[in-house]
């Protein structure tokens, strides 16, 4: 397994992440503070910098009220 960040994989699971943000209409600013992190959080995972563990995607996908297992399914369609 990679630990390279920019694999193709983690570039889909960006892709998707910043395309169910953007459809539920959330900002950075917004999604961070509903997770209770800073913005830059957010945007160091949107742009590659840092990767996200389960947990956090969980609670990610919860803060835009969006189920985790059809993300993760749209992520493996890669759309």
């Amino acid at each position: 397994m990679s630990k390279q960040l920019r694999t193709g994989r983690h570039e889909r699971v960006m892709a998707v992440l910043v395309a169910i943000r953007e459809e539920a209409g959330v900002t950075q600013r917004e999604l961070a503070r509903r997770i209770g992190r800073a913005h830059s959080y957010v945007g160091r995972i949107e742009t590659g910098a840092r990767r996200l563990d389960l947990p956090e995607f969980i609670e990610w996908c919860e803060a835009l009220g969006i189920d985790p297992v059809k993300v993760q399914r749209r992520i493996a369609r890669g759309k």
